[in-house]
């Protein structure tokens, strides 16, 4: 059966530290394949950009990899999105099905639907951000994980909104190509 690897989220906008963690956690973890998926509609967010939008960008960000795939699982935007339901939906062996996640994320896993039941459908992949340590992750987070190896993560969604608002925006942070999608659909 094949190792998959999960990385979900808003992706608004996706980012090429998306990229860098999926491919370290490939490498790292030997898994055949990432699967991004973002969420239709982020109970946790005030504000979102709309899913086509974010799925777009997000399939600009993967097309150039053969190991990565997207998917749109929770592309409804009438109900929200709880990484719980979308595990079932994937139906695929714990033992071989890795979540990825962000230091970040994984430390507010605890406010998920159902966050409880997670570790019954996955394992636990987590990059650290720049901002967090092994002890803070340790006292946060519930369950078993793996961490990504590499330097700490420090690039944001959340940022970078602000540096294309500001037209700070670079190519080391953002494909060109998702920066040409932001500014033909005046997204940010």
């Amino acid at each position: 059966m094949m190792k998959i690897g999960i990385l979900g989220g808003t992706f608004d906008p996706p980012h090429k530290a998306h990229l860098q963690i999926a491919e370290r956690a490939i490498k790292q973890f030997d898994l055949d394949k990432v699967l991004f998926i973002p969420s239709g509609n982020p109970w946790q967010k005030k504000y979102a950009t709309s899913f086509i939008h974010r799925y777009q960008m997000t399939k600009i960000l993967v097309e150039d990899y053969n190991l990565f795939e997207i998917s749109d699982i929770e592309k409804s935007e009438d109900v929200p999105s709880y990484t719980v339901e979308t595990l079932n939906k994937l139906n695929h062996n714990k033992n071989n099905l890795y979540f990825i996640l962000g230091s970040d994320t994984a430390m507010k896993i605890k406010t998920w639907n159902n966050y409880e039941k997670l570790s019954l459908l996955t394992n636990f992949l987590i990059a650290l951000r720049k901002e967090d340590n092994i002890s803070n992750l340790k006292e946060g987070f519930p369950f078993e994980y793996q961490l990504i190896d590499g330097d700490k993560v420090d690039l944001s969604s959340s940022l970078l909104r602000e540096k294309l608002q500001s037209n700070l925006s670079s190519e080391n942070d953002i494909p060109t190509q998702i920066i040409s999608y932001i500014k033909k659909n005046s997204l940010y």
